[in-house]
């Protein structure tokens, strides 16, 4: 009896495990049918999944631990890991340390420079080490004491008029942005082209580039108070300044009142007012003014916010009978500073020119009711106003034939300066007399060309 042939069965393939690294292979057309006559079972179609499914897991489950690590590394929370086994901690390398987030004085600066408005959440935000140590200290309780102290001490860096200047710049630069960028520009974080293109503003506005370079000042000031990049000190920001100064060069053409015309402002008094109080009121602010180096916001009343004008009780005069007699005035406090500085100013042997004598035949006149009236102030204890004493200084010199536009009230302190020099004074002592913190003063001296 014959046999029946034995089926051939049909070879399944070998089920991988799950977590087999083995790479994908594809399998051929052949590989899925047993003959060309029928298609694929179920079954086989599962076992096809299912190898596709081992080889792709392994390499989805490495590439979404690598995104949750980098993500977890980069932006750390208080919630918990998500991986379920925790990571091995690589050894710690300075240069992928986060830097701490520290304390944030300049938010109430930079809002009293630029008026915005600060975030809501400005605490800071302490990061101590989980040794048990936060629950003694609260880094909200931290932040309210420590950061107001620390906003105090940084907004009294800069002095009332600075901080004036700097709001007023940073106001004509948000007006710039939105007439000549956008409207809904905001000028913070700053921008280099917004920066080189308002540096070509000035210049067509025909701004000096002292006053350019003073706007460039505030905008660094804001720039490091607000934690920004400070671009002013970008190269092609400095290489426009410098072709700005070499095209419109900045020049001082006030010019110096020396001792023979303010002999010569004195002089010619009576023809400039009828009023003998007048008169003697003149004649001693302009000889103190020169003797004194004062600026014209210490002698009259300027739009200034705080004033810095010489009172009553700022005025002393000291006689002594060994030694010639003097006024000894004290500046309470001048532009840059707020410590008071006392100054001893000698009589002169020159009654026309000697302010010690000037001084007392006005307050003579001038009786103050309180010595915290403006020393120089008429009658109804009202300041004298840098305009009054502009336009009488003015009026004096054309008097005797000079161009009044050449001279304007701070030539007296030039003139002081300037005469100091001549006189063989040292640096120091001008600079003590003028109250300038720095070298400053040099530009003030006007020394005449020899002719030889």
């Amino acid at each position: 009896m014959a046999s029946r042939p034995k089926r051939r069965r049909a070879s399944n393939p070998a089920q991988p495990a799950l977590s087999s690294p083995t790479p994908l292979t594809m399998p051929t057309p052949a590989s899925l049918q047993t003959s060309s006559s029928h298609t694929p079972s179920s079954s086989q179609l599962d076992q096809l999944v299912e190898t596709c499914m081992a080889a792709i897991l392994p390499k989805l489950k490495q590439t979404i631990t690598s995104i949750v690590k980098d993500a977890t590394s980069t932006n750390p929370g208080p919630s918990q890991p998500i991986e379920t086994q925790p990571p091995p901690s690589p050894e710690p390398q300075p240069s992928q340390s986060p830097e701490p987030q520290l304390l944030q004085p300049q938010s109430a600066t930079l809002q009293l420079i630029t008026g915005d408005t600060p975030a809501a959440d400005s605490t800071i935000q302490s990061q101590f080490p989980r040794d048990g140590r936060e629950k003694y200290f609260s880094s909200r309780i931290i932040s309210s004491s420590l950061k107001s102290t620390a906003d105090f001490l940084i907004s009294n860096s800069l002095f009332q008029d600075s901080l004036n200047s700097y709001r007023n710049i940073i106001s004509q630069h948000r007006d710039f942005i939105k007439m000549h960028i956008h409207p809904n520009q905001d000028p913070l974080p700053p921008s280099l082209d917004h920066l080189l293109l308002y540096i070509a503003y000035c210049y067509r506005q025909n701004l000096a580039a002292s006053t350019t370079k003073t706007h460039i000042s505030a905008f660094s000031f804001t720039f490091k108070i607000g934690n920004y990049q400070d671009l002013t000190q970008h190269f092609l920001v400095k290489k426009q300044l410098l072709g700005f100064s070499k095209l419109n060069p900045s020049s001082d053409t006030r010019l110096p009142i020396t001792r023979p015309i303010l002999t010569k402002l004195i002089h010619v008094l009576p023809l400039i007012t009828n009023s003998a109080f007048i008169r003697i009121m003149l004649h001693a602010m302009f000889l103190l003014a020169f003797y004194a180096f004062l600026r014209i916001g210490e002698l009259t009343k300027t739009g200034s916010v705080k004033q810095h004008y010489i009172l009553a009780r700022h005025v002393k005069f000291i006689t002594n009978n060994q030694s010639e007699n003097c006024i000894e005035l004290t500046i309470p406090h001048c532009k840059h500073s707020n410590k008071s500085t006392i100054l001893q100013i000698p009589q002169n042997i020159n009654k026309q020119l000697c302010p010690y004598q000037a001084c007392k035949n006005f307050l003579s006149v001038r009786s103050h009711h309180s010595q915290d009236e403006p020393l120089f102030s008429f009658m109804d204890a009202t300041s004298v106003s840098r305009k009054f004493f502009t336009d009488h200084m003015q009026l004096a010199l054309s008097a005797f034939g000079i161009p009044k536009n050449l001279y304007q009230a701070h030539s007296f302190r030039i003139g002081a300066a300037t005469t100091a020099a001549e006189s063989g004074w040292s640096d120091i002592q001008i600079q003590y007399m003028g109250r300038w913190k720095s070298t400053a003063f040099r530009k003030y001296i006007r020394i005449p060309v020899l002719k030889l």
